[in-house]
């Protein structure tokens, strides 16, 4: 039992994982990305685009595939799920939620006192503590032996690229926000901050989980994210009532409201008569539960652009 919730943790605890940056670095490289990239389309003929994107980053973003630069430069408007810039305003107001429900309100200092132990990013700073559940994870994704085995780089994001393209053209928009997420977050950590402590103090799971996602992903493997959420779903099921419903929870605010939303903002596009270009993390797209499904379900057609 306990191992199926610690998958069901570190599984959407990566959907809620921060971006890399991007800057210019040496040999950098084309990323093919257009397995990730669906023409979604209503029965007149209209269409926007869907993107599943990653976002901690890996090698240095030369460009993009060919198809997926083509789509975002006739894209009427680029939406991913939040401003990578928000205004030194925007900033500040956000920040508050960063110690809402902090491990030391909540008296969990003892668990996060062992991760200090564990990861670098977090050794000799007890400070921490004054911070919630969810700033820990984004700073134990930063951790120098994490980056170092799961292959992963701070610097190079499909994310950052992508919006960097969409402010040379002046049409970003967002999804959800900053501020929708933290709020979310928030919600969250009261409640679930013990077991996603016990869960990051497994750093070999935690590496584990990191490296095959993105392993996954720069080798254009969807299948992999088809089946791992839809086992997610199948665990949910095996859960006893409690744990069932605790976890049901956890699942649908970190993921399946945000689909719904995110299918939504489609949509509305295609509604609207736009050709825009919506990338969202690329969990957020496969499974039963998926944007993919849920597009299908409401009679759209969805058509890989590979």
């Amino acid at each position: 039992m306990k191992k199926l919730i610690k998958i069901i943790i570190l599984v959407v605890l990566v959907m809620v994982s921060g971006c890399a940056i991007q800057k210019k670095e040496e040999n950098a490289k084309v990323i093919d990305t257009s397995m990730f990239l669906y023409k979604v389309s209503n029965q007149e003929g209209n269409y926007s685009y869907l993107f599943g994107t990653c976002h901690p980053g890996r090698y240095p973003i030369k460009s993009l595939d060919k198809t997926t630069e083509k789509v975002l430069d006739e894209s009427d408007s680029i939406y991913l799920e939040c401003d990578m810039k928000p205004s030194p305003k925007e900033t500040e107001e956000i920040t508050k939620y960063n110690t809402y429900n902090s491990i030391r309100d909540l008296g969990l200092e003892d668990k996060y006192e062992n991760l200090m132990k564990q990861y670098k990013s977090l050794k000799g700073k007890p400070g921490y503590a004054l911070y919630n559940v969810f700033v820990i994870n984004s700073l134990i994704n930063s951790d120098p032996e994490v980056l170092n085995k799961a292959n992963i780089s701070k610097f190079s994001a499909i994310d950052n690229y992508i919006y960097k393209y969409a402010q040379k053209k002046k049409n970003f928009k967002e999804v959800e926000g900053i501020e929708f997420q933290m709020k979310l977050i928030t919600e969250l950590s009261g409640d679930y901050s013990e077991t996603i402590l016990d869960n990051l103090a497994n750093k070999e799971m935690v590496i584990k989980s990191a490296k095959e996602d993105l392993d996954a992903y720069y080798s254009g493997n969807t299948q992999y994210y088809e089946d791992e959420q839809n086992l997610l779903l199948n665990q949910l099921e095996q859960l006893n009532d409690s744990d069932k419903e605790k976890y049901e929870k956890y699942w649908n605010i970190l993921a399946y409201s945000r689909n719904i939303h995110m299918k939504d903002t489609l949509a509305d596009s295609i509604h609207n008569n736009k050709h825009d270009f919506i990338g969202v993390g690329c969990k957020h797209l496969y499974g039963k539960k998926g944007i993919i499904q849920l597009l299908k379900d409401d009679g759209y057609l969805v058509e890989c652009m590979k």
